[in-house]
């Protein structure tokens, strides 16, 4: 009688593991982590006694617009911060430091960790390892920002700009 080798018994293993994991995607984790799903609508079928649509004229294409530069965004004091919700100071602090202005970032990201937001910890942590917006350069306080990220199960990552 023929015995399986301990490489083919890795591989058989291997094998089962792969479909098993395929299988795991396929019916539970894709739906869950919102991978876009294949459309499964059937394509429009043209048949031969379906009237034709009339020929259309083709229309010039318009001139393209001038596009207006980007509007400064209203600066924001600490009380108009207070008004946000703490998704809306989390979102206007990100969108402040990508677009580098940071004392304004500051402000919201500040007002959304004292409402409990621990990305925005993480985002103020950095800012104040590099010392931005006003804030001096600390790096005890860095680290506190980042534990109290941690703790409310945020993980932080520099990025290294």
């Amino acid at each position: 009688m023929a015995s399986l080798t301990p490489l083919s018994k890795g591989l058989i293993a291997l094998a089962v593991v792969g479909g098993m994991a395929s299988a795991v995607w396929h019916l539970v984790l894709k739906n869950r982590l919102g991978a876009p799903a294949a459309s499964t609508a059937p394509a429009p079928v043209s048949t031969a006694d379906t009237p034709a649509a009339p020929a259309q004229t083709p229309q010039p294409a318009p001139a393209p617009a001038v596009a207006a530069p980007p509007a400064a965004p209203p600066v924001a004091t600490a009380t108009e911060s207070q008004k946000l919700s703490v998704a809306q100071n989390a979102e206007a602090g990100r969108q402040r430091l990508a677009a580098g202005d940071f004392a304004q970032a500051r402000v919201h990201l500040e007002q959304a960790v004292k409402d409990g937001d621990g990305a925005s910890a993480c985002l103020l942590g950095e800012m104040t390892l590099k010392g931005q917006g006003g804030i001096t350069a600390d790096q005890d306080q860095a680290a506190r920002l980042f534990q109290l990220a941690q703790s409310r199960n945020i993980i932080c990552f520099a990025s290294g700009r």
